[in-house]
């Protein structure tokens, strides 16, 4: 036997043990989706390399053909069980029923019925011959029809699968991608092989298959051992984004590149008016008008309109973000829908949907009633008005009577309760424009960088001029800039304030220090403002650490709230702790980084 025989023996040989270890270590995790037939697959592929074996060490012609018919036992499931793989590894679950089993096991029986009876009608074969190998010996045949419908079915089922791994390949990540890129490497060469043999370019006898099936089951050991194969598969991801999709409260739509209706989930009925099944395939602008004009409009506009939408799902005060210039970029916009009497408002996203190497396929649309935050919105503007604009002139009304009183009131008492009416009414007006400040600074979208130090030195200074009986030191340093803009002094400024209104010690003080982070994960300035006052109550700061107050637990002002809120809004911290004088409060600020200045 000659070298080439003997290195085609070993390479049989390694595809039957090879398959045969990965089929135990995929039976053995036969829950994980896709592990039995996977397992299946890889043991019919043990079972053709050993029939393999024993054919070629067989003597004569009816032990030769029978274990060639042997074969078929295994390579028919391989067929069946490759699709049956690939079904489950992509998630499609629907398919994997018992009909679709029952199905795929015709071909298999009618074949082996074929293979078996082959001598009474010669459908598979129409003669066979012996050839020798020095002490090997292999079947020879000729093909009959039979043969190749088996053939062009058996790659039909390869084709299918082999689709189903590729649509996943452009859709995955890098883990799934590797994995997919693995199978259908350990798919494909034995079945080159076995068209390098039926192209005749292999010798007779010698299957090439058999070969392919040792790359197979080498790819197999190292996408299961290094992307873990058997342990990570697509199909759990793929069934749980359906039914996340299908559970959804917002509606969500997909679209092609011709904004025609492609899919949409069961919230987006409402919506359309019509069964989701009649809608699919229909342009969107004649299943959802308003929404198409939406969309249309904010691409127009480049992703932002000034004067909303237009009439029959506009809003007059629809806003489109994020830029949108053409079909490639994600934006987000609003429309208003009449529904009988009422009206809604939905906030509308709309994504890209690109497949292989970024070629845009559609769109993904979603739409999340807003409605009732809309009212909300509208009723905190009406009470902000109240508050802001009605409250002074209200005020102002309660000074001017308490000045008329004191002209005609001369009792003593009654003019020291007037004068205590008139300072706190004053007091209330004051906190009443400085929170109206505050508030109106929470929409300052500007976050250019400042000098902090030289704004908090301006906001010490006034400090000082207008409570002269308050120490307060300001530890003076190098000039630092944040990024933030100058909406987060106003929160310095109330911070600073509050330290020193709700200051009742005989000697008030309050020290301001401006640093940057010693350790920190990211660049930042941290600025601590120490008093020593009475401390601000747990019951003050519990509610404002949790984000939420209750009955028992809220603040008694709207101060701290506030301050807390601009902090947070340009993406900084703040802290309340007790120090051994009184109350520490420690704010972290995002540094600017192009300065260097932390």
């Amino acid at each position: 036997m000659s070298t080439h025989h003997v290195v085609y023996v070993f390479l049989i040989a390694a595809a039957g043990v090879l398959s045969a270890s990965l089929s135990v270590g995929a039976l053995r995790n036969r829950d994980i989706v896709g592990a039995l037939p996977l397992g299946i697959l890889l043991s019919a592929v043990t079972l053709w390399s050993a029939g393999k074996l024993v054919e070629l060490a067989s003597p004569g012609l009816a032990a030769t053909v029978f274990w060639a018919n042997v074969q078929y036992l295994g390579i028919v499931v391989v067929v069946a069980t490759w699709l049956l793989f690939a079904l489950a590894y992509t998630g499609r679950s629907e398919w994997l029923t018992g009909r679709t089993v029952l199905l795929l096991a015709v071909e298999p029986v009618l074949v082996l019925a074929a293979v078996g009876t082959n001598g009474s009608h010669g459908l598979f074969r129409t003669s066979t011959d012996l050839v020798a190998y020095g002490s090997l010996t292999g079947l020879t045949s000729t093909p009959g029809p039979a043969f190749w419908i088996h053939s062009a079915y058996s790659y039909l089922l390869l084709f299918l699968g082999a689709v189903l791994i590729l649509r996943l390949v452009a859709r995955s990540g890098r883990l799934f991608r590797s994995q997919a890129v693995g199978l259908l490497l350990a798919v494909f060469s034995p079945w080159i092989g076995n068209g390098l043999f039926l192209a005749g370019v292999a010798p007779p006898a010698l299957d090439t298959t058999i070969i392919g099936f040792s790359v197979t089951g080498t790819v197999l050991a190292v996408i299961t051992v290094r992307h873990r194969l058997l342990d990570i598969v697509p199909a759990v991801r793929e069934v749980a984004r359906d039914e996340l999709i299908e559970s959804m409260t917002d509606a969500v739509l997909v679209v092609d590149h011709r904004n025609r209706l492609v899919d949409a989930n069961p919230a987006a009925e409402s919506l359309l008016g019509e069964p989701i099944g009649d809608a699919v395939g229909e342009p969107i602008d004649e299943v959802f008008p308003a929404l198409a004009d939406a969309v249309e409009g904010s691409e127009s506009d480049g992703g932002a309109s000034d004067g909303g939408l237009a009439d029959g799902g506009a809003s007059d005060g629809g806003r489109a973000e994020g830029g949108a210039s053409d079909d490639d970029e994600p934006f987000r916009t609003e429309i208003e829908r009449r529904e009988e009497s009422a009206v809604r408002y939905y906030d509308v996203r709309v994504s890209p949907l690109e497949r292989g190497l970024g070629a845009p396929t559609g769109r993904l649309i979603s739409l999340r009633d807003v409605s009732d935050q809309r009212q909300r919105e509208q009723q905190l503007e009406v009470l902000n008005r109240l508050l802001r604009h009605n409250f002074r002139n209200d005020a102002t009304a309660i000074q001017g009577n308490a000045s008329l009183l004191r002209e005609e009131v001369t009792d003593p008492a009654a003019l020291r309760r007037l004068e205590t009416i008139n300072r706190t009414v004053e007091t209330m007006i004051e906190r009443n424009e400085r929170f109206s400040h505050l508030i109106g600074r929470l929409d300052d979208s500007d976050r250019d960088s400042i000098d902090l130090t030289a704004e908090i030195e301006g906001v010490v200074a006034d400090k000082r001029r207008r409570h002269p009986e308050v120490t307060i030191v300001f530890d003076r340093a190098d000039p630092i800039r944040v990024d933030t803009g100058e909406i987060v002094v106003s929160a310095l400024d109330e911070l600073i304030t509050n330290s020193i209104d709700h200051n009742d010690a005989e000697r008030p003080r309050v020290r301001v220090s401006v640093t940057p982070a010693e350790r920190s994960e990211r660049d930042a300035v941290r600025i601590r403002i120490r008093d020593n006052g009475p401390g601000i109550p747990d019951r003050e700061i519990r509610p404002i650490d949790r984000g939420t107050e209750t009955p028992l637990e809220h603040a008694s002002g709207v101060g701290l709230w506030l301050a807390t809120w601009i902090i947070r809004e340009v993406d900084g911290s703040i802290s309340f702790a007790e120090d051994r004088d009184g109350t520490a409060v420690t704010v972290f600020l995002p540094a600017d980084r192009s300065s260097g200045s932390a």
